[in-house]
C-alpha cells in the first residue's frame, strides 16, 4: 500500500505540474495565435493522431500488461519488449508514408502545419513509455516529461510570438515528444537485453494489440472526431472554443487516470497470482472510494469556477467554452469509475471484450449526437455528445463488471459526495463579486475545497460503510507498521 501511494503520488504531482505548465503557456498562446489559429492546430492534430494511434495499436495497455507478467525474468522480458515494439516500429514507418501521401492529396488548406504533425506520428513510433509502467519504473517517465515541458516552455515564449507562427508552435511541441522519447530510449540498457525475434512471434502480438486497439481509436473518435466534425460543419473557431473548454479538463482527468497508471501492472500481476486476489479486490474497492470523492469535488468545483476561470485563463473572446466546460464537467465521475474498471479489473485480468464494446458504444453515440446537434448548436451539441458518450461508455462497462464488483456498497459515498459537492458550490456561490477575477477565483477554491475536505474527513471518521470501513483498517494496519 505503502508503494501505491509513493507511486501515486509521484504521477499525481506530475499531473499538478501538467496543470501548471498551461497555465503558464495557455493563455499565452490563446492571446497570440488566437481561437481561430488553435482550431487550425487543433484540426490537424485530429487528423494525424488517427495515424500515430495506428502505429501502438493497443501497446499501451497489451505491453503494459504484458511487461507486468513476466516480473522480473529478464530474458523473457526482453524478449517481449523486441517483439513489441517491432509490430510498433513496422506500424510507425507505414503511418508516416500514408499520412504524407493523405496530406500531399486530400488536405486543401493549412498544408505546412498538417506536415508538421508528422513528427506527432514519429513520437508515436519511439514512445515506450508501456514498457516503463509495466515495470513500473514511473519516475523515469515522469522525469522526462517534466524536462520535455519545460524545455517546450522555454522555446515557444522565444519564438512564438504571432498568429502566423502556429506552424512554429505545432513544430516544437511535437518536436520535444520526439526528443523526450529519445532521452528515454538511452535508459531502456538498463532493463533489457537486445533480442534477435522472428517474424511468426512478432506477429502473435497483432491480434492482442489489435483487440485493444479497437477501444483506443474508438475513444478517440469522441475527441478528436469531433473536432473533425466541428470544423467540417462550423468554423475552425468553435473548434478552438471546444478544444479550449475541454483541455481544462485534462488536467482532473490526468489526475484520476495517474491512479489507473499506477495501479494497472500491479493489478494484473496480483490477478495472475490466485493467493493475491484479495489484495486486488480492496485496492480496487480503495481506488473506487477515491476517484468517487476526488471526481465529484472536481465537477462541482469547475461549475462553481468556470466562468472566472476561462476569462483569466484565456483572455477575452472564449466566452463560449465556458458553456462547453460546465457541461464537460458533469461526466467526471462517469470517467472516473470507468477508469478505474477498465484499468483495474478489466483489462488486468485480460477481459477486454466489454472493454472493447463499451468505447465502440460510446463512439457511436457520440458520432449520431454530434451529427444531430453541431448543425444546429455549434459547441454546445459537441460537448452534449461528448458527454453522451462518456455515460454510456462507464454505463456498459459497470454492468459488464457487476459479477466482479459489488456497487451497491459505493451507493452511500457516491451520495454523500453530491451531497458535500452540492454544499461546496453553495459556498462557492457566495464569495462576493465585487472582488477582482484573480482574489474571487483564489477563495472559490481555498473556501470551497476546505469545505469539502472537511465533509468527506467527517464522513469517513463516523462513517460505518463497509468499504469505509476498509479504508480505516487498511490505514490503521499502515499506521502501525511505520510504528
Amino acid at each position: 500500500m505503502k508503494q501505491i501511494v509513493k507511486n501515486f503520488a509521484s504521477n499525481a504531482s506530475y499531473q499538478l505540474f501538467i496543470i501548471i505548465f498551461p497555465l503558464l503557456t495557455m493563455p499565452y498562446v490563446a492571446r497570440v495565435l488566437g481561437a481561430e489559429q488553435l482550431g487550425v492546430y487543433n484540426y490537424t492534430y485530429s487528423i494525424a493522431i488517427y495515424f500515430a494511434l495506428f502505429v501502438k495499436l493497443g501497446a499501451d495497455h497489451y505491453g503494459n500488461r504484458s511487461i507486468a507478467k513476466v516480473g522480473k525474468d529478464l530474458e523473457k522480458r526482453s524478449q517481449l519488449f523486441w517483439e513489441i515494439f517491432s509490430v510498433q516500429l513496422i506500424n510507425g514507418l507505414i503511418c508516416i508514408l500514408a499520412y504524407l501521401i493523405t496530406v500531399g492529396f486530400f488536405v486543401q488548406t493549412n498544408k505546412t502545419v498538417a506536415y508538421i504533425q508528422v513528427f506527432l506520428i514519429v513520437s508515436y513510433m519511439l514512445d515506450i513509455n508501456w514498457f516503463f509502467y509495466g515495470m513500473e519504473r514511473f519516475n523515469i517517465v515522469l522525469i522526462r516529461n517534466v524536462l520535455v515541458k519545460i524545455s517546450t516552455l522555454i522555446f515557444i515564449f522565444l519564438l512564438v510570438k504571432k498568429p502566423e507562427d502556429i506552424g512554429m508552435y505545432t513544430l516544437i511541441l511535437n518536436l520535444g515528444t520526439v526528443v523526450g522519447f529519445l532521452v528515454t530510449w538511452l535508459q531502456l540498457r538498463h532493463y533489457i537485453q537486445f533480442k534477435k525475434v522472428s517474424i511468426k512471434n512478432v506477429l502473435s502480438h497483432l491480434k492482442p494489440t489489435g483487440v485493444l486497439f479497437i477501444p483506443i481509436v474508438s475513444a478517440t473518435i469522441y475527441t478528436s472526431f469531433t473536432s473533425i466534425l466541428l470544423g467540417s460543419m462550423s468554423n475552425m473557431s468553435n473548434v478552438g472554443y471546444y478544444n479550449a473548454g475541454s483541455q481544462i479538463l485534462s488536467m482532473p482527468k490526468g489526475i484520476i487516470a495517474a491512479l489507473g497508471t499506477v495501479m494497472l501492472p500491479k493489478m494484473a500481476a496480483s490477478y495472475s497470482d490466485k493467493n493475491l486476489k484479495k489484495s486486488a479486490e480492496k485496492y480496487l474497492d480503495l481506488s473506487l472510494l477515491f476517484v468517487t470523492f476526488l471526481s465529484v469535488a472536481f465537477a462541482f468545483g469547475i461549475l462553481g469556477i468556470g466562468k472566472d476561470f476561462i476569462p483569466l485563463f484565456y483572455g477575452e473572446g472564449f466566452e463560449p467554452s465556458v458553456s462547453v466546460l460546465m457541461i464537460l464537467c458533469l461526466y467526471l465521475p462517469f470517467y472516473s469509475w470507468g477508469n478505474v474498471i477498465r484499468t483495474q479489473s478489466l483489462i488486468p485480468q485480460g477481459n477486454d471484450r466489454p472493454f472493447v464494446i463499451s468505447v465502440l458504444l460510446g463512439a457511436i453515440v457520440s458520432i449520431i449526437v454530434n451529427l444531430l446537434l453541431i448543425k444546429p448548436f455549434g459547441v454546445i451539441g459537441a460537448a452534449i455528445g461528448t458527454f453522451a458518450s462518456e455515460v454510456v461508455l462507464a454505463s456498459y462497462q459497470i454492468i459488464a463488471a457487476r459479477h466482479e464488483i459489488n456497487f451497491k456498497k459505493f451507493i452511500q459515498p457516491l451520495f454523500f459526495a453530491i451531497f458535500s459537492g452540492g454544499m461546496m458550490f453553495g459556498i462557492i456561490q457566495l464569495i462576493p463579486s465585487h472582488f477582482s477575477i484573480l482574489v474571487r477565483l483564489s477563495l472559490k477554491v481555498a473556501l470551497g475545497g476546505l469545505a469539502y475536505l472537511l465533509m468527506i474527513y467527517l464522513y469517513i471518521l463516523y462513517s460505518k460503510a463497509p468499504v469505509v470501513n476498509v479504508l480505516k483498517q487498511t490505514l490503521k494496519r499502515d499506521k502501525q507498521k511505520v510504528n
